[in-house]
């Protein structure tokens, strides 16, 4: 609380000064960690959303590559090489995860 004319601190009861130091704490506390949370969830929640959409179009890439190489490759893939296709998506789809790991930990420092 502010000083009114002619009172010094000494002039406050132990009450007051409790009840300030408490409010004074109790800002503090919120500045510090209210605030940056705020701000963390709103990182969270559109990291979220583009992760999700992100999974979506990748898995929908995926089942397209199997469907055209199932339909280029239907006279090659007939019989007992019909599982070609599944392996041809799956390689494919690894070197994909790979080069994304490769490119996610490699910005990182090594400190």
């Amino acid at each position: 609380m502010a000083k009114g004319r002619g009172e010094s601190e000494d002039d406050r009861s132990p009450v007051e000064g409790a009840t300030e130091v408490w409010h004074l704490v109790r800002d503090y506390a919120k500045q510090e960690t209210v605030e940056p949370l705020k701000g963390l969830v709103s990182y969270l929640k559109w990291g979220l959303i583009g992760s999700l959409l992100l999974a979506i179009g990748i898995t929908e890439l995926v089942v397209a590559l199997l469907r055209a190489v199932q339909s280029e490759g239907a006279s090659v893939f007939d019989g007992r090489w019909s599982f070609v296709p599944y392996i041809i998506t799956l390689v494919v789809a690894t070197v994909v995860l790979l080069l994304a790991k490769r490119a996610i930990t490699s910005g990182r420092s090594e400190t």
